[in-house]
């Protein structure tokens, strides 16, 4: 049963620019798993374990959900999750486009039921995730960082196709491969 999600992929641009305030987090001495820069995207919805038979539905529904035409999407500042006493992920986040990123959740969420995928209740924030935080080590200084780019423009992506990606855990970290790629408009 492959382990899937459906994303909007992050381009070289802001991979490239992302991976600067990687090596400055790591810096920091903090206990993280950064991404991989290939691997960073923005998750619109995860869908876990999913049979080999349910793929092809969910292939039909990224088909299917009315998308957006074609945007533009600015990657801009720092976050964190849960909260900066707590930091289990550090993110980067989305200021321009941002609005039909999370319309095109809704509607994935509202077509994924169609299909008995049940809603995924927690709030949803654009972003990509770009560090995993393991412990309490450093986190003033993780954070000091995150505040020092709250503002930073990391680029944009021109957003023209979502896909539905399985993700295959390694030692070395997840191997995503794209399943499906559903054109926007």
């Amino acid at each position: 049963m492959p382990r899937t999600f459906i994303a909007i992929e992050a381009n070289e641009e802001v991979q490239n620019s992302l991976k600067s305030v990687q090596g400055e987090l790591e810096q920091t001495g903090g206990d993280l798993n950064l991404v991989s820069p290939g691997n960073v995207h923005l998750t619109l919805r995860f869908l876990g374990d999913v049979s080999e038979s349910r793929v092809d539905i969910i292939k039909d529904v990224i088909n299917e959900v009315p998308k957006p035409d074609p945007f533009q999407m600015e990657v801009k500042g720092l976050g964190v999750f849960p909260e900066p006493s707590y930091i289990r992920v550090v993110w980067a986040g989305v200021s321009a486009g941002s609005e039909k990123v999370v319309s095109l959740r809704e509607g994935l969420d509202r077509k994924l039921s169609e299909v008995d995928y049940p809603s995924d209740d927690k709030d949803f924030t654009p972003h990509f995730t770009i560090a995993r935080v393991k412990s309490g080590r450093a986190k003033d200084k993780i954070y000091s960082v995150v505040e020092e780019r709250s503002e930073k423009v990391w680029g944009s992506i021109d957003v023209t196709e979502i896909e539905l990606k399985k993700s295959e855990l390694t030692p070395e970290g997840p191997i995503y491969t794209t399943l499906e790629k559903a054109k926007l408009g």
